[in-house]
């Protein structure tokens, strides 16, 4: 018998996996949401890196006194698909989040199985007017959930009483091709001859070729359809398109080209005069013809209203028996005078609710500032509910942190 026994044998070390490399590292939209809420400092816009696979997306830092972004372990219907399709609709790209959810729903278990992420398709076709494919999904919907798909609304809906009118366009950020989204917008005006509609300039930051282009050709088809739009905080788009056409030729044909709209809207025929025949001999071209929209009427007393400079958004007053503060149009930013609204209807009220059924798109940044704000009225021992969100931004308002419990059909 041995007096001492065997010492024991070394285990080899379990292999190490290797990390991950930049070039197979993907990050998701709740990642993007979640490192937004944990950082602190002065809020700013950050691109995303070379090794983040979300195309468009950017982070966004929340100051120490904004309550911080805190996305939900468990929200009913997100999927991963689906944060991402919305985090892209966001950024103003639905095309990419139409085809994410569409590749999504054919071949995502989770997406299959999440009837938010269906509706949020849905959303996306009927922004779109796609009825063929809206009604290709409905049937697959339809077999998935062993209940009916929701129907295609050929129109809008009509609005319920006391809403705000859906006539207020924003376009905010680079005036290029990626700007179509923001454009449409206008186009939508004109096809359904809203009523003093007005386009809102004033986020405009720069143009290149293609952006000036679409704005003009927009501006020229409500100008020949004889919308009533009011174009609002336009000087400092006009004065980089005069610094543009000061190069001539090298100015770019669509700079001139907006120029020359915006002079029609602006009812100054002797400076669209010399400009469409300095455009003419610049490019060659017989000059344009000067067609003037009509003038917006005016009561015959009424004062000559001041320069806004609120982002040109809805301020009308509310009525006092209102059931609901409407927001309207594409909320980009911190949205400030439409948010203000929202605290502003909160005052002697113990339930607040918001209605979104004008809303176009919000933005990640935005959606931010409204859950601050949320937050907000919450702490002071008030309940938020939000009516008529669209599926495509209520899975954004649920990214980051808005509980399911707001999202209520009718406000009480």
């Amino acid at each position: 018998m041995a007096l001492f026994s065997k010492p024991p044998a070394k285990k080899s070390p379990p292999p190490t996996t290797p990390k991950p490399t930049a070039s197979t590292r993907a990050v998701s939209a709740r990642e993007l949401a979640e490192k937004a809420g944990a950082r602190g400092g002065k809020p700013r816009m950050e691109p995303m890196r070379a090794d983040e696979s979300i195309t468009g997306a950017s982070l966004v830092e929340w100051s120490p006194q904004q309550q911080a972004i805190e996305v939900a372990q468990a929200n009913p219907g997100l999927c991963a698909v689906l944060e991402n399709a919305a985090l892209l609709f966001a950024n103003g790209q639905a095309a990419v989040a139409r085809t994410l959810l569409e590749q999504g729903v054919a071949s995502d278990h989770d997406t299959r199985n999440s009837p938010l992420a269906w509706l949020a398709l849905f959303d996306l076709l009927q922004r779109a007017g796609d009825r063929a494919a809206f009604e290709q999904h409905a049937v697959s919907y339809s077999v998935q959930f062993e209940r009916s798909a929701p129907m295609f609304e050929g129109k809008a809906a009509p609005k319920a009483a006391g809403t705000a009118p859906a006539g207020y366009i924003a376009i905010t950020g680079a005036l290029s091709a990626d700007s179509a989204p923001q454009i449409e917008g206008l186009r939508r005006a004109v096809a359904k001859k809203v009523a003093h509609a007005r386009l809102d300039l004033g986020g405009v930051a720069g143009f290149d070729d293609a952006g000036a282009r679409l704005l003009a050709i927009a501006l020229a088809d409500a100008r020949k359809g004889r919308l009533s739009l009011a174009i609002e905080r336009v000087r400092k788009l006009e004065d980089a398109l005069d610094a543009a056409i000061k190069q001539g030729r090298d100015g770019g044909e669509g700079a001139w080209l907006l120029s020359i709209e915006l002079l029609q809207w602006r009812h100054d025929q002797s400076a669209f005069d010399d400009r469409a025949i300095e455009y003419a001999i610049a490019f060659e071209v017989s000059p344009p013809s000067w067609e003037p929209p009509p003038e917006p009427p005016k009561p015959p007393d009424a004062p000559a209203e001041p320069p806004r400079d609120d982002g040109g958004q809805e301020s009308a007053p509310l009525a006092p028996d209102a059931e609901a503060v409407p927001l309207s149009g594409i909320l980009a930013g911190q949205a400030t005078p439409q948010l203000a609204r929202v605290q502003e209807f909160a005052h002697g009220r113990p339930i607040v609710a918001v209605d979104l059924s004008d809303v176009e798109r919000i933005d990640f940044v935005c959606a931010g500032a409204f859950l601050n704000v949320v937050n907000r009225i919450e702490g002071q021992r008030k309940s938020v509910q939000i009516v008529g969100a669209t599926p495509i931004i209520r899975a954004l308002l649920l990214l980051i942190g808005l509980p399911p419990r707001h999202f209520v059909k009718k406000a009480a």
